[in-house]
């Protein structure tokens, strides 16, 4: 229902894939296979990681690589498909930010809403960079 009483609903959106990736198959005997490293566990004992599970010494090893270089396995549940999207989204903001920032550049002097067009393009680019950045 929407704002009035005579507003359509939108349409359902169905995703087209819904399948389990392949990483988070259970096999009959309730074991798992590590996406990190292969070894078989019983599912109980497994970490839920986005593309499948992992075992305990993969996520210490994920947890000690991310306090000694300060990077951090956020994104490890993203399919490459997904990253490039991430990638390309991230890309669009920035190329519209840079756009906007020039356009406001240009209108800054002339009318009062050129700065804010110029500090709006700049927010687009820092977006644009943190959504890139996440897609490592």
């Amino acid at each position: 229902m929407g704002l009035f009483s005579d507003d359509k609903p939108p349409p359902l959106f169905v995703p087209s894939d819904l399948s389990k990736p392949a990483g988070a198959v259970v096999d009959a005997d309730g074991n798992v296979t590590c996406v990190g490293c292969g070894t078989k566990l019983a599912v109980a004992r497994a970490d839920i990681v986005g593309q499948g599970y992992r075992c305990a010494a993969c996520t210490a090893r994920a947890h000690v690589t991310s306090l000694q270089t300060g990077a951090d396995d956020n994104a490890a549940n993203l399919s490459a498909g997904d990253r490039e999207e991430l990638r390309a989204f991230g890309m669009k903001f920035v190329l519209s930010g840079i756009g906007a920032t020039v356009l406001g550049a240009v209108l800054t002097p002339f009318a009062r809403k050129g700065f804010a067009l110029l500090v709006g393009g700049v927010c687009l680019i820092g977006f644009g960079i943190v959504r890139i950045r996440a897609a490592r």
